[in-house]
This record gives structure tokens, C-alpha cells and sequence, in this order.
């Protein structure tokens, strides 16, 4: 096969004429000058830079002409309905965000029932034609966990509480009812529930399926102070929990994150309303981390509020006022101006420290 190549090779090199002299003799010993070359063609990269440029003006006529034949409609305001960045919001699309503001999701699918029976009605709804719902509260959480395209449903319309047992010192509540709404309900009765946070807006039955906590050592998470539940599930219906009701699964759905189904009502262990007396001081670092185990020990509730950039923690204890000797009769010691000082200048110093810095941010993004 070398063999054929190279004869190939030599043949096309006897068939090519040879090199044109610059001058031919003629016989009459005249000169003839030899005819010019002809003109050299466009290379291919030109016809390539010629191709691709008209195909970009024809993109930007497209452009351009779609753009004057299309307006934008009115309600074409929410940049997140859809792929398109200005496509108008369907109606039948709901936003749904967080409390924080810093998440949202859109979805067709968000439902808030009003009784049991229509939570129910959709639970199974969605259990028949294998559509995912997720229970969501309020939406406390920053990183936006709750939060689902697929579909949602909200108990905010099964707010009420059912019934108080004072002697026993027990409350069965909805579980889309709010923390301040039931502790500002039983307080009539001189209950409040053993433990919460100071943020009051979570609904009862999102605080006890995420095994929230308060600010006591010794107060158990809000999660234990269940001792029984009504749980809507999809292929079992509404099933009742309690310690002496199926106690393994009891256990397990108390904190559930609502894997198991969702959660309708709740029976809740208050104690009695107590007056707290609460003293804030300022901190560094430094003494928290040696101070930290007697401070736990010695209050009920302890507070750290670490403010960044700084070695400053602000504390806050909160302590039952004495039955016998009762709240402080003494006047505080510093004027409320005095108090807020502090804040004041932190504040200030903030915002000449970081304003560029932050107006850089806000630029970029």
C-alpha cells in the first residue's frame, strides 16, 4: 500500500507542468512578458467572520422587532412567575415566603382548610392521586425549609383553642393556632406553657414538629410538653397519639418535621403563670465563656444576643419574682436614655464603619 502511495506520489509530480520562466524567447528573438496572476480570493476565515456577523444582525433585527410588536402587559411586574424574566403572574399562582422575607417559592398548589374534615378531604385527596402536599406553619425558619413548588397546606384557619383543664393544667388547641394567641388565651385560666422563645409568632403544631427550644437549661424543648395529638396521615386517616395510645409512634411523631403526617390538634402540659424579672446587662466574650456554667445553673432562662464585629454579647436572665418578698421595690438604675446610649452610638458607628461597604454590596448585586 506504501508502495501504491508513493507511485501515486511520483506520478502527480511528472504530470505537473514545469515552473514558468519569467521570459520566453520566441524565435524571433522578441521578449514576451508573462500575463499577470489573476486576483487572489477571500480566505476562509473572512467567509466565516462574514457568515456568523450576519447571523447576528439578523438575531438583533429579531431582536428588536419582537421587542416593538410585544409590549409588556401590565401585571407583567414578578420577575420570578416564570422562565421568561417579565412573563405575567397566572393568577392561580401563589408566592409564598418565609417570615424573615429572605425565601419564597410560587406554587399552584396552597391550601388552608378551615375544619378538620376538610383537611382531611385533602390529605387523602392528594394521598389518591400521588401529589405531594408539605406542612408548612408560619414559615419561621431563615433557610426556607417549609417551603415547596410541589404543593403546601397551611393550618393559619385552624386557630381555636378546644378545650382547658385547669385542674390538670392541660390545653387541647388547634394545631394552626399561634404561640401568643394560646398563651394569651389560658392566661384567664393562670396558665402559660413551660417553655417558648421571645419570637411568638410560630404556630403550635410547626414549633413542636421541629423540636424547638427556649432559654432554660433545665426546661425541657417545647416538643416534650406534648402528651397527646390528632395526626391526619395519608393512607391511614386521622390516627390519636398519645403515651398511652400507641407510645412508640407517639414518640416519633412528636417531633416528625411532618414526615408522618399532619399534625390537626394538640394537648399540651401547661404549669402555672409566673412573673418572671428580667435584667439585661452588656458582656464580652471572654467572661461569657468563663461564666457561662453558673449562669445556666443560677437562672431560669439565660439570653445571649452576640452583636458581630464586636466583643460585645448582650445578656438577658429571667428569674420567677419571690411569692414572699415580690418584685423589686428599687428604680432602675439608669434613665431609659441612658439605656439606649449605647445601642446609639453602636449604631451610629456602624453606619459610618460599614455604610461603603454595604453601598458597594447593594451596587454588585
Amino acid at each position: 500500500m506504501l508502495r501504491s502511495l508513493l507511485l501515486r506520489r511520483s506520478n502527480a509530480r511528472s504530470l505537473r507542468p514545469p515552473f514558468p520562466p519569467l521570459r520566453t524567447l520566441c524565435t524571433s528573438g522578441q521578449t514576451l512578458t508573462p500575463a499577470p496572476p489573476p486576483p487572489i480570493s477571500s480566505s476562509a476565515s473572512e467567509k466565516e467572520f462574514r457568515k456568523y456577523a450576519g447571523y447576528a444582525a439578523l438575531a438583533l433585527f429579531s431582536g428588536a422587532a419582537t421587542y416593538f410588536s410585544f409590549p409588556f402587559p401590565e401585571n407583567a411586574k414578578h420577575k420570578k412567575a416564570q422562565i421568561f424574566r417579565y412573563a405575567p403572574l397566572p393568577e392561580d399562582l401563589h408566592t409564598v415566603s418565609n417570615w424573615s422575607g429572605t425565601h419564597e417559592v410560587q406554587t399552584r398548589n396552597f391550601n388552608q382548610p378551615e375544619t378538620l374534615a376538610d383537611l382531611e378531604a385533602l390529605v387523602k385527596e392528594a394521598h389518591e392521586k400521588k401529589n405531594r402536599i408539605r406542612p408548612v406553619g408560619s414559615g419561621l425558619s431563615p433557610n426556607g425549609i417549609g417551603l415547596s413548588r410541589s404543593g403546601m397546606v397551611n393550618l393559619a384557619l385552624m386557630d381555636k383553642v378546644l378545650e382547658v383543664d385547669k385542674e390538670k393544667k392541660r390545653v387541647r388547641v388547634q394545631a394552626g393556632i399561634r404561640v401568643q394567641q394560646l398563651v394569651d388565651a389560658i392566661q384567664e385560666y393562670g396558665l402559660t406553657l413551660q417553655n417558648f422563645a421571645s419570637i411568638r409568632e410560630q404556630q403550635i403544631g410547626g414549633i413542636i414538629q421541629v423540636g424547638a427550644h427556649g432559654t432554660g437549661a433545665r426546661l425541657p424543648p417545647i416538643d416534650e410538653q406534648v402528651i397527646g395529638m390528632k395526626l391526619v396521615t395519608p393512607a391511614k386517616g386521622t390516627i390519636e397519639l398519645s403515651k398511652d395510645k400507641d407510645p412508640e409512634l407517639f414518640h416519633l411523631a412528636r417531633c416528625g418535621l411532618g414526615g408522618l403526617g399532619v399534625v390537626a390538634e394538640v394537648t399540651l402540659q401547661c404549669v402555672e403563670r409566673q412573673e418572671l424579672l428580667e435584667h439585661t446587662y452588656v458582656s464580652t466574650l471572654e467572661e461569657i465563656k468563663k461564666n457561662h456554667k453558673k449562669l445556666l445553673s443560677t437562672n431560669k432562662h439565660v439570653k445571649y444576643l452576640y452583636i458581630p464585629y464586636t466583643d460585645t454579647v448582650v445578656v438577658v436572665t429571667c428569674n420567677p419574682v419571690s411569692k414572699w418578698s415580690g418584685a423589686p421595690k428599687d428604680k432602675p438604675k439608669y434613665t431609659t436614655e441612658e439605656a439606649l446610649k449605647h445601642v446609639r452610638d453602636l449604631y451610629r458607628e456602624s453606619i459610618v464603619k460599614y455604610r461603603y461597604r454595604y453601598a458597594l454590596v447593594v451596587i454588585m448585586s
